[in-house]
C-alpha cells in the first residue's frame, strides 16, 4: 500500500508541474480585457468558456486536471484509511494508553 501512494504522489507532483508548464506556455485566449473579468462584467462576445476550439494543450490541461483532483481524492482516503488502522490493519490507538494511567489535563493559556 505504500508503494501505491508513493508512485501516486510522484504522478500528481509530475501533473502538477505538467499543468503548470502548459498553463504558461499557453497564448492569451482573447485580445485585452475579456478574460474571466470579462465574463463576469460582460467585455466583449466570448461566452464563458470562449466560442473558439480547445487547443490540443487545452484539451490536455483539461485531462492533466481533473488527474489531478482525482489523485488528490485517492490519495487523501488511502492516507487517511493507513492513519486510522495502520500499516498493518490494527487501531494505532488501541493500546497506546495503559488502562488507569492519569490522564493529564492540557495547560491552561494564561494570555
Amino acid at each position: 500500500m505504500a508503494a501505491l501512494v508513493v508512485i501516486m504522489t510522484v504522478v500528481f507532483v509530475l501533473a502538477c508541474l505538467a499543468v503548470t508548464f502548459l498553463v504558461l506556455i499557453q497564448p492569451p485566449h482573447s485580445d485585452g480585457g475579456s478574460g474571466l473579468a470579462g465574463a463576469f462584467i460582460g467585455a466583449g462576445g466570448d461566452s464563458f468558456f470562449g466560442t473558439k476550439a480547445m487547443t490540443m494543450a487545452g484539451k490536455i490541461t483539461l485531462v492533466l486536471s481533473v488527474l489531478i483532483v482525482a489523485l488528490a481524492i485517492s490519495i487523501n482516503k488511502i492516507n487517511a484509511h493507513t492513519v486510522k488502522t495502520g500499516p498493518a490493519g490494527n487501531s494505532l490507538l488501541k493500546g497506546t494508553v495503559p488502562e488507569g494511567s492519569p490522564v493529564t489535563p492540557p495547560a491552561e493559556n494564561t494570555k
